[in-house]
């Protein structure tokens, strides 16, 4: 029973932080929000696995590895860059869903570069993913980013797999983020995005951070709720997008259609899908 309500509150936070990220880039130019988000997920994931990352050295890892790594950061600012912008312009979950889509991108890669051949579920899954996403997107903006979101955010998993990295996930995820938060603070100098942030409203600020705060905390709570109810928790964390969906029609005021809230149902199902293969 413990391990269910673990399971709720990691998937009540994981839809929250699309929204936080949208509110946050209500008055903030969405490069710089993602800068500011960046840091602040940078510090979190530090916290959480503080042991780990002291304990491994990036240097000692060689110099193909490190080459993969900084490739890897930066695919995960391009990400960042993208996500900010397709969240600003479009609905959380339209752009969420899309991003997720970056499971179909992978399989393809894996079977180019790692000849993995994907099978029954696999097809199945994607079909059902693709369905979900093109009925959910019919009326979608922010579109374009969110494919190339999905698209570095495949590219910065194959670059990490190409690189024959065997560390911990916590290592990785720092090294990528902080690099990728980088990429993200040059592009906003670049684009003049920091002489925006007098316009930053202070919700806007503490929205941004909390948005930092709640990615993996959210996964903190699934491992938590994994621990203790296995593949039940996975089953409710997979539930994120309708969640996501409720939250921002109130929040947000996005509009949930019936074609829509079938559009999730048949992605959730393609969740469910893949977490049974």
């Amino acid at each position: 029973m413990t391990g269910i309500i673990w399971a709720c509150a990691a998937t009540f936070i994981a839809a929250c932080v699309p929204i936080l990220a949208k509110v946050g880039t209500k008055k903030t130019d969405p490069a710089l929000a993602g800068s500011i988000a960046g840091i602040v997920l940078c510090a979190s994931i530090y916290f959480y696995r503080k042991d780990n990352i002291m304990g491994s050295s990036l240097i000692a890892l060689g110099q193909r590895s490190v080459i993969f790594i900084l490739l890897a950061g930066l695919a995960t600012g391009l990400f960042g860059i993208c996500f900010f912008k397709s969240i600003h312009e479009g609905y959380t979950f339209q752009v969420t869903a899309i991003v997720k889509c970056s499971y179909i991108i992978t399989l393809a890669a894996g079977f180019f570069l790692f000849h993995n051949t994907p099978d029954t579920f696999d097809y199945i899954a994607i079909a059902l993913m693709i369905v979900g996403t093109v009925i959910l997107n019919l009326d979608g903006t922010g579109i374009l980013f969110a494919l190339l979101a999905a698209v570095c955010a495949s590219a910065a998993h194959i670059l990490v797999s190409l690189g024959g990295i065997q560390l911990d996930k916590g290592f990785i995820a720092f090294w990528c983020v902080f690099i990728g938060t980088l990429v993200l603070i040059i592009f906003t100098i670049a684009t003049g995005g920091m002489k925006k942030i007098r316009s930053m409203s202070f919700v806007d600020g503490i929205c941004l951070i909390l948005a930092g705060i709640a990615y993996p905390l959210a996964y903190d709570f699934y491992g938590r709720a994994v621990s203790m109810s296995g593949s039940y928790a996975g089953y409710i964390f997979n539930l994120t997008i309708i969640v996501m969906m409720i939250c921002s029609s109130v929040i947000l005021k996005e509009k949930v259609s019936g074609k829509k809230f079938l559009g999730a149902c048949i992605f959730i199902a393609a969740l469910f899908v893949i977490a049974c293969n």
